[in-house]
């Protein structure tokens, strides 16, 4: 880092910029359907630490339930610690229930800062925010990614409420691709099937298809025309080309607001995360007692958690 920090935030700016062009950037970009164009911005804003004391704090939430779209406060916080702990899905964290119980009056201060986000844009909000010595900082919002039983509820509800600033019409426009591209996942499976393991449901369906245990194996086998689950410890950015081409996706760690649940949920991907008896290498993916290797086929619930053979 250069000593001087007008030289440090100038190449902090142009990393970023720099960033557009990378290929995890033009991957995202290619699936989501963004112009390459279109340019990116860059936020400067003051450091905050989540990780000074025992009132500090980083998190993430959603001002709905962006798996089941219910209309109730949904997140992640991990004290002591910083917001890549969160995102980067290799640490265990707490419901934003947490939060209640151990700083109530920062609870209520973003509660209302949800409420007034989810107004503004008149859209569920995707929230990251840092507690530093109990003072609550806001980093950014945006709105936020939601599976496709999701959508629907939450554009009926919004629509019908005589208070929120979404009209009926406005509402319809919002979900009507999910009628010229419904999900592809399976919703129903055999009631006296076994599970391997269970981890956290992230992201609802049921897929079925070979293990893949690098995004590069998930291409090949998706471009070879076959259906992969890509199991990996956990996701990144570096990972969504194979993450836009997997049927469904499986970690080892991870929570409901990770980068493999949130990614997953935005694509209508079932996956399942946190599922800490799972142990994976390039070559081997253990489950309990099992060992199973890449071109095996597993078959993961991502509504309640479960994997199955």
């Amino acid at each position: 880092v250069p000593e001087d920090p007008w030289d440090a935030l100038r190449g902090a700016v142009e990393a970023v910029f720099r960033s557009w062009n990378s290929d995890r950037a033009c991957a995202y970009r290619r699936r989501e359907g963004i112009p390459d164009d279109l340019g990116t911005g860059v936020i400067v804003q003051a450091m905050v630490f989540g990780n000074l004391s025992d009132d500090s704090a980083t998190g993430v939430l959603f001002t709905r339930n962006p798996a089941t779209g219910e209309n109730a406060l949904y997140g992640d916080v991990l004290f002591h610690a910083q917001g890549e702990d969160v995102v980067a899905g290799t640490h265990h964290t707490e419901g934003i229930g947490a939060l209640e119980q151990r700083l109530p009056g920062v609870a209520a201060e973003l509660r209302h800062y949800a409420t007034a986000l989810e107004h503004h844009w008149a859209d569920v909000c995707d929230i990251e925010f840092t507690i530093e010595r109990g003072k609550l900082w806001m980093l950014q919002t945006r709105v936020g990614k939601r599976t496709p039983q999701a959508a629907l509820r939450i554009a009926v509800e919004m629509a019908e409420d005589p208070d929120f600033p979404l009209s009926k019409a406005d509402a319809v426009k919002r979900v009507a691709h999910l009628l010229a591209d419904p999900p592809k996942a399976a919703a129903e499976r055999k009631s006296d099937a076994v599970a391997l393991t269970r981890g956290l449901g992230a992201s609802p369906g049921l897929a079925c298809g070979e293990i893949a245990t690098t995004p590069e194996a998930a291409v090949a086998a998706a471009d070879a025309g076959r259906q992969v689950i890509l199991v990996r410890h956990a996701t990144s950015p570096d990972d969504v080309h194979g993450m836009a081409k997997a049927a469904g996706i499986l970690t080892t760690t991870g929570g409901l607001n990770s980068h493999a649940a949130v990614v997953a949920r935005g694509w209508g991907i079932p996956a399942v995360v946190g599922a800490a008896a799972v142990a994976v290498t390039a070559d081997r993916v253990g489950i309990g007692e099992r060992s199973l290797a890449p071109g095996d086929v597993l078959t993961i619930d991502g509504g309640t958690g479960e994997v199955f053979l």
